[in-house]
């Protein structure tokens, strides 16, 4: 009876390190497929090589993260919104917010997007986040708040290489204007909101100053400056009116 005990023991001993063995041979088999996948430009095998990677490791695999930028380069946002949200329920991770923020964004939550943003911002102090949020808050006749998030950000450092594309005067093209400009701009635009037309022309000029053939700058200028012009001439003509 002993001999028997002792042999099931060993029989399931056996039959337990051969599934490891076996499970580790399969994950190192995902793993290389997913690479070999990867160096021939192939995401739609990449993927499924990380869906089993994900399966044999399970919720904590780190491959998580590489399921939502799979998914996020292929502009897949819905199931990279939902795997970055399930990365995110159990911890912290800045790049994966930031694909959530865009995908959000893609997906016309901006509510959700700006909701991200604001988290991200917390974090990364950038003026192109500011921007970013600002635009979102804009977007949603939030000029009050995208104004405080562009001042928040006025003095801090613009990339070199940052650009925005904006309509040129020619007409159906666009002109990339550096990040900067386009930052003064919007500032202006949340002024003009506000109605604070002299505040709005101010950055303008700032905007200006930073990229002279800002199109869009010069054009919203003008019409904010002939604006002023006509209710500088309408509150003339009440007070004289009143003198009379």
């Amino acid at each position: 009876m002993k001999k028997i005990v002792l042999s099931l023991l060993i029989l399931f001993s056996i039959s337990g390190y051969a599934q490891k063995l076996y499970r580790k041979d399969l994950l190192n088999l995902e793993k290389n497929i997913y690479q070999e996948a990867l160096k021939n430009y192939d995401l739609e095998t990449a993927q499924v090589a990380v869906y089993h990677i994900i399966d044999l490791e399970g919720n904590q695999s780190k491959y998580l993260d590489t399921l939502a930028f799979i998914y996020f380069n292929q502009k897949k946002f819905l199931p990279c919104l939902k795997v970055a949200n399930r990365i995110l329920k159990n911890k912290d991770n800045l790049p994966i917010l930031e694909l959530k923020a865009v995908s959000l964004e893609n997906l016309k939550d901006i509510k959700g997007a700006i909701g991200a943003y604001e988290k991200i911002y917390t974090q990364k102090k950038e003026a192109v986040v500011a921007y970013k949020l600002a635009q979102l808050q804009q977007e949603l006749k939030r000029s009050a708040e995208a104004y405080a998030t562009l001042k928040s950000a006025e003095t801090l450092k613009f990339p070199d290489k940052g650009f925005v594309a904006f309509p040129s005067a020619r007409k159906g093209q666009s002109q990339n204007v550096p990040l900067k400009a386009a930052f003064y701009s919007l500032m202006a635009q949340t002024s003009y909101d506000l109605h604070n037309y002299p505040m709005a022309v101010k950055y303008y000029d700032e905007a200006l100053k930073v990229y002279p053939d800002f199109f869009v700058a010069k054009q919203n200028k003008q019409v904010i400056q002939m604006l002023e012009k006509k209710l500088d001439t309408k509150v003339n003509s009440q007070t004289n009116q009143k003198n009379k």
